[in-house]
This record gives structure tokens, C-alpha cells and sequence, in this order.
């Protein structure tokens, strides 16, 4: 399953004060040289991706997923037998469809969310692009995973290769 948070840095409370000057076409008369405070991040703010980091981690953490210890963007849900991986805004989670529907109503409740699941039972998705990768459920090959096309591009521009047979 993959999910797609739309605005995440907004969902992430600021953890030191941040101020920004505001419109001027957001100003009342006698406002002029005031600002705004944020009470949550923004994005292109210095701490917003550290903020958002926080906030999806303790949101798995109360939804009883285990944190990884070699990379803190990988969880664990030990009984839903749930594997997560967050990648900025994007969550890619293997498990069984009624447990991967689980997390998606648990995102759900907190995040708008965007969400494809691939598999071979009806409404699932056969394709899927997945950090520039794709991931395609195949009928006689189950999972079959490409590596982004960009890099073979790259690797045969980089060699000279373009007119190469």
C-alpha cells in the first residue's frame, strides 16, 4: 500500500517560534509592520521536515507500531504483522489487505491521504510508481519490482551509448 500525506508540514506542530511577515493584502488598517507566528510547520521552514518526522512517529508509535533501530523511518506492528516505510510524505506498507485497510483508516483519522493498493483482488492497483520506481503485480510473477527508468537513461548518456544498438 502506498499513501501519499497531502500537506503533511501542516499536521506538525512548530517546536520553536517562527515568525513570517504577512501579506499586505491580509493586513487591516493600522496592522502594518506586524507578523504572524507559526503554531505549526510550513514548508521551506528550517525545522518543518524534523517536525513531521516527529509527528508520523509518535501518530505509529500510539497506533502500536515498534520504531526501527537501524533506520528510524522504518515501523513494525507486531500483531497486524504491518511493515512501514515513510519517505518524506509517502508511506509504503506491505501486510494483508484487511491490515493495510487498518492503517489506512488510522491515517485517515488524522491526515488527508491519498492512498493505492497493489495486489491482484478486485479495486487494487497493478501499477504503481513507488519513489520513482515501479512496482507492478504481475498474474503468473506476483510483485515485480523496476528500477527508476531514469537511471538507465543516465547510465547511457554518461557512457555515450545513445546511438548504441
Amino acid at each position: 500500500m502506498i499513501n501519499d500525506i497531502s500537506r503533511a508540514f501542516f499536521h506538525a506542530k512548530a517546536k520553536r517560534e517562527v515568525f513570517v511577515q504577512l501579506p499586505p493584502e491580509d493586513l487591516e488598517p493600522g496592522e502594518e509592520g506586524t507578523c504572524g507566528r507559526f503554531n505549526y510547520s510550513m514548508y521551506g521552514t528550517r525545522d518543518a521536515a524534523q517536525n513531521w518526522f516527529e509527528e508520523y512517529s509518535q501518530s505509529l508509535i500510539e497506533a502500536g507500531f515498534k520504531q526501527g533501530h537501524a533506520t528510524p523511518c522504518v515501523f513494525y506492528h507486531e500483531q497486524r504483522a504491518i511493515r512501514t516505510y515513510v519517505h518524506g510524505d509517502d508511506y509504503v506498507s506491505t501486510g494483508t489487505t484487511a491490515n493495510l485497510e487498518w492503517l489506512k483508516k488510522q491515517l485517515e483519522a488524522k491526515y488527508q491521504v491519498k492512498t493505492q493498493i497493489l495486489g491482484p483482488e478486485e479495486g487494487q492497483a497493478r501499477e504503481v510508481k513507488i519513489l520513482n520506481r515501479i512496482v507492478s503485480w504481475k498474474e503468473n510473477e506476483g510483485f515485480v519490482y523496476e528500477a527508476d527508468p531514469r537511471h538507465a537513461e543516465i547510465i547511457i548518456e554518461q557512457l555515450g551509448l545513445q546511438d548504441a544498438k
